[in-house]
């Protein structure tokens, strides 16, 4: 028990370490991490979000109705929702802010329902952490959030790597993001 506690308390220190630092990409053809700070993206051509979306999909070049969540892929997202496509003109975003996640997606070995003694009802799927036999798979991603004078409807490129199992799971490197966005965007670090 005191071990665990000792772990905790060293991993929340390193965690507020890292917090307090730039979030850095990995730049594969350099092996160096670079700060995704004062970076653009520049749009090349116009693209457009399908009615009812909010977000249009990159992934291997293309712009995609969906992504195959194994490869690593991009969205450029917009703040409305629409009945007919919005047009996202080609031109220069600047990236104003950067954060980081982790989405965690269970694969259901079945529902799994519990009742402890104060009669409230639980219900989880059937995860490792759930209590099935289905697999966690964790995607890492960086949203980078955009600004454009001529723009403001444009939130942000979200930007992830794989789905993967947790200690495999990484971020997309700068060579990922290039390669889901190909000839439509740039993505560059100043």
């Amino acid at each position: 028990m005191r071990r665990r506690r000792a772990l905790a308390v060293v991993l929340s220190y390193a965690w507020l370490l890292v917090a307090c630092g730039p979030l850095l990409i990995r730049n594969e053809a350099t092996r160096d991490y670079v700060p995704l700070r004062n970076a653009s993206l520049e749009l090349h051509r116009d693209v457009d979000v399908p009615p009812g979306m909010a977000r249009v999909f990159f992934q291997a070049g293309v712009t995609q109705p969906a992504i195959n969540e194994y490869r690593p892929h991009c969205e450029l997202t917009v703040r409305n929702l629409a009945d007919q496509p919005q047009t996202i003109h080609a031109d220069r975003f600047t990236v104003v802010k950067v954060s980081s996640d982790i989405v965690h997606v269970v694969a259901s070995g079945g529902v799994v329902v519990a009742v402890n003694v104060d009669l409230q009802l639980a219900i989880g799927g059937g995860g490792s952490d759930g209590g099935g036999d289905g697999e966690g798979r964790v995607m890492k991603i960086y949203t980078l959030y955009l600004h454009s004078e001529r723009q403001p409807d444009v939130l942000s490129l979200v930007c992830g790597g794989a789905f993967d199992s947790p200690a495999l799971a990484s971020r997309p490197t700068l060579q990922d993001i290039e390669s889901a966005l190909g000839g439509y965007a740039t993505f560059q670090l100043h």
